[in-house]
């Protein structure tokens, strides 16, 4: 448990609000308390979601992981998380006359996801949106078609 000290030091706030918060705001006040807690659980649950990711094995196309990335919507709950194929087709529901058969095979893959892969699936999505281009091809591994070898 941090002391309002370390609280100040690593969220830039003056002791003098943290305790006037103490009483005031005792459900943030307490939160910042346990900060390094909460730091350390999500940690944990980071390192369970990279060791999961290992073991996806999906079939998209890096054609599709570029639609996905380029198409017009955002997840902003678990809720939203877990309706992500609904986000993708009204996103895109303009482009069903063209390319009907592409967007509803991405719309049948994104479906058939569950909820942890649909995370991890947006999670890498939404990092390449914010911090721009890496080796797609890498980054979006496990959950790219594998190639078969003929040799």
């Amino acid at each position: 448990m941090l002391t309002p000290k370390e609280i100040s030091l690593l969220f830039e706030v003056q002791i003098n609000t943290l305790y006037n918060w103490r009483k005031s705001k005792p459900k943030l006040f307490a939160y910042l308390q346990n900060a390094d807690y909460n730091s350390k659980i999500n940690n944990e649950i980071n390192a369970l979601l990279d060791y999961f990711s290992n073991t996806i094995e999906k079939d998209f196309t890096l054609k599709e992981i570029d639609f996905l990335i380029t198409s017009d919507f955002e997840l902003n709950s678990i809720e939203e998380v877990n309706e992500f194929q609904d986000y993708f087709i009204k996103a895109n529901y303009k482009m069903l006359p063209t390319k009907h058969k592409f967007v509803l095979e991405i719309y049948n893959k994104i479906k058939e996801l569950n909820i942890v892969e649909k995370y991890l699936l947006y999670k890498k999505v939404f990092k390449i949106r914010k911090f721009g281009d890496k080796n797609r091809a890498e980054f979006f591994k496990e959950f790219l078609k594998k190639e078969k070898n003929n040799g």
